[in-house]
């Protein structure tokens, strides 16, 4: 009888895209064991304020092992010790065959805990943005992720997975990289997706309230269209930020069918954050076939071909010329069918994952 593989999938930033894509991988593994004879577990932390408990464990299979473990996203020399050796017991009784690293957090601790448990060669760690990217932190800051981010793999070895073509850019300068995209499902958003036919024009986005998905740029743009509806899905700390009365905060959106669904009542689609790693929202919105506006970030403008299915902006007052473009609705149309046709082609989760299937099983052999 073939060994069954074992796989842990390891992750500290449990929240966001970063959770749809490690859950949607998770759930993904163990539904295809016709493609790899395989256990999955998943080891994470509770602590990002997005995660649902109660819906992730209605989403996630049954047959997934689960282990919680208390994590946090600042660095704490103590904490982290605690934390690589509590990770270290869990992997010894895994005994796991290949580990896969989500984020920079995971990314460190993961690759200490693993220290000759798993060979290097079936360490894989995928960044979903990283962290000396970010724009709100200072330069030393800046230089120590930058440090780490070069010093693990040279250390510990491994492969990146990056998850767009910009990213990919990135990695293959810090260690050996491949490009397997982020991808979605397309079964619900066929589903849900009607045309839409609003009264006044609506522009929306989809995240948390956080510097870096840049609330204070979309408020700023809102205010411009006094005219045009502005809807922020989501949450978070900086709803301060949120000042313009056309712009509705929806709140937290409990699942994909109801994410889908506000999405579908949008005309245009706009991303204006800081820094990404390459954003499931923008590709769910691509699949409910929304025409983008998206800034000049790494990620987001991967999703984009301009003047096929949006436009990517540099500055606020590029963003108010192109969002006036959209007001012609057949141009909008097209545009919104030329987004489902590349996230369809590039971003498909049943391709790309198995493209990582098969890395996986290439590299264990």
């Amino acid at each position: 009888m073939e060994k069954k593989i074992k796989i842990v999938q390891f992750v500290e930033a449990f929240g966001g895209g970063v959770y749809t894509y490690v859950k949607d991988l998770s759930n993904f593994l163990i539904t295809h064991q016709s493609d790899i004879n395989c256990e999955v577990h998943l080891i994470y932390s509770p602590n990002r304020v997005e995660l649902d408990k109660e819906l992730f464990l209605k989403e996630i299979h049954p047959e997934i092992f689960l282990y919680e473990l208390d994590m946090q996203r600042q660095i704490s020399l103590k904490k982290d010790q605690i934390v690589v050796r509590e990770t270290r017991k869990i992997l010894k009784k895994i005994k796991p065959d290949i580990i896969h690293l989500h984020s920079a957090k995971a990314g460190v601790i993961g690759r200490l805990a693993c220290l000759g448990l798993v060979s290097k060669k079936n360490v894989y760690y995928s960044p979903h943005g990283f962290s000396f990217v970010q724009q709100n932190i200072s330069k030393p800051k800046i230089f120590l992720f930058k440090i780490i981010e070069f010093v693990m793999p040279f250390l510990f070895g491994g492969t990146i997975v990056a998850s767009g073509d910009t990213e990919f850019e990135t990695a293959k300068k810090i260690a050996k990289t491949i490009l397997i995209r982020n991808g979605v499902d397309f079964e619900l958003p066929n589903e849900i997706y009607i045309p839409v036919n609003n009264q006044r024009f609506t522009v929306g986005t989809v995240g948390r309230l956080t510097p870096q998905k840049n609330p204070k740029m979309f408020n700023e743009i809102a205010s411009k269209f006094p005219n045009i509806d502005f809807v922020w899905i989501g949450n978070g700390e900086l709803i301060g930020d949120i000042t313009s009365e056309n712009i509705t905060v929806t709140g937290w959106v409990r699942t994909r069918k109801e994410l889908l669904q506000k999405i579908n009542t949008l005309d245009l689609y706009i991303q204006v954050s800081l820094w990404e790693g390459l954003p499931i929202a923008i590709l769910e919105a691509m699949a409910m076939r929304k025409p983008l506006l998206v800034s000049n970030v790494m990620g987001n403008k991967d999703t984009v071909n301009e003047d096929f299915n949006g436009f990517i902006y540099n500055t606020e007052h590029e963003a108010v010329e192109k969002i006036k473009y959209y007001f012609d609705k057949t141009k909008r149309f097209e545009m919104g069918n030329n987004s489902y046709k590349k996230v369809f082609e590039e971003y498909n989760k049943n391709t790309n994952f198995l493209q990582l299937i098969n890395t996986y099983k290439r590299d264990f052999k």
